[in-house]
């Protein structure tokens, strides 16, 4: 029966998937202004965004909360919808997506030095550009890590059938991620992976300052990083945004570490620069950033009782678990372990 239902679902979704990709792109846009509209609707939705754009920008009015959020939802479904409708489609990625000439240069004299780049993308305006546009352009072969979709049909149609479009982007999904990019900076190619919240400690989280409340997020790329100097390999971190500009198209910005990797102290360091970098470009563009997404939600157990307060009403304080594993979970690892083998 579960089987039927993701076929149906599939179905489904083929549909108004496969017409999205025949319409106009002026037909696009109205459609993902419809949709996003509707989930602006949707009380439960509103109230997640809005409350984690409050506790980002307690200076907003609430007018100003409101507008951020219609935007926030507007443009998550115009990335969602643009992002079908041009995919596999050169002509179509470059009336979309743009990488200045500067980065496009960077980026291939990293590749000419055989220099494995480690990307860090945030949710923030259109982040499946940059998986596309570093291998379209600066012809970076790379892998990127995505959550896969529980439905296989919906994963294949979405990630490893839709996304794969573009000559020398491979995905691979955050299930062994770890293995997969290692072997995969081994073999000469780059990473991308996301920075978001909500890593658990014991699975490589730490916590640091984001918005002035500290939040979990992965480690993964100071580990990725520290992996390559323990082989001789050589890598560079670089963190990668695209946002849309006001004539409509999506550029690509990049950032690297304020000082050498080697002078950092430990991997939550680097992931404490990294997240400002990030920060600095939600308050450029915070109508871009992904809200619709419980940011805030694990509170640690000694957080300070008036930082507590600032946390929307989602968080809770974690448990002995956000640290360590428990039988289940290394008994449910091993199985994963067996299963792949």
């Amino acid at each position: 029966m579960t089987k039927i239902r993701d076929f149906l679902v599939y179905l489904a979704i083929l549909i108004p998937y496969k017409l999205l990709r025949l319409m106009p792109y002026c037909v696009v846009k109205g459609v993902a202004w419809i949709c996003g509209s509707a989930m602006n609707l949707i009380p439960s939705i509103r109230k997640l965004v809005r409350a984690n754009i409050r506790t980002a920008f307690p200076e907003y009015s609430s007018a100003e909360v409101a507008a951020v959020a219609g935007r926030s939802l507007h443009n998550l479904a115009l990335n969602m919808a643009e992002f079908i409708w041009l995919n596999g489609r050169p002509d179509r990625i470059e009336r979309c997506y743009v990488l200045p000439e500067d980065i496009t240069g960077r980026l291939k004299g990293h590749v000419a030095r055989h220099e494995r780049i480690i990307f860090v993308n945030p949710h923030l305006g259109s982040w499946e550009a940059s998986g596309v546009m570093a291998p379209y352009y600066a012809g970076v072969d790379m892998v990127a890590i995505a959550k896969p979709v529980r439905n296989p049909y919906l994963n294949r149609l979405l990630n490893s059938g839709n996304r794969e479009k573009v000559k020398g982007l491979e995905i691979i999904f955050s299930n062994g991620a770890i293995r997969a990019a290692t072997r995969a900076l081994r073999e000469g190619r780059g990473v991308g992976t996301l920075i978001d919240q909500n890593t658990r400690v014991r699975d490589g989280g730490s916590f640091v300052e984001f918005f002035g409340l500290p939040v979990p997020s992965s480690t993964a790329p100071a580990h990725l990083m520290k992996y390559c100097l323990a082989h001789d390999i050589p890598a560079v971190i670089v963190y990668g945004t695209s946002v849309r500009h006001e004539d409509g198209r999506v550029y690509a910005h990049s950032d690297y570490l304020p000082k050498p990797f080697a002078e950092y102290r430990d991997e939550t360091e680097v992931l404490q620069d990294l997240m400002r970098i990030s920060e600095s470009y939600i308050r450029r563009y915070p109508d871009q950033y992904l809200w619709f997404y419980r940011r805030f939600q694990n509170i640690e157990p000694d957080c300070p009782e008036t930082l507590k307060k600032r946390y929307p009403y989602y968080a809770k304080v974690v448990g002995p678990h956000f640290y360590r594993k428990t039988a289940r979970d290394v008994r449910a690892e091993e199985q994963g372990k067996a299963d792949s083998q």
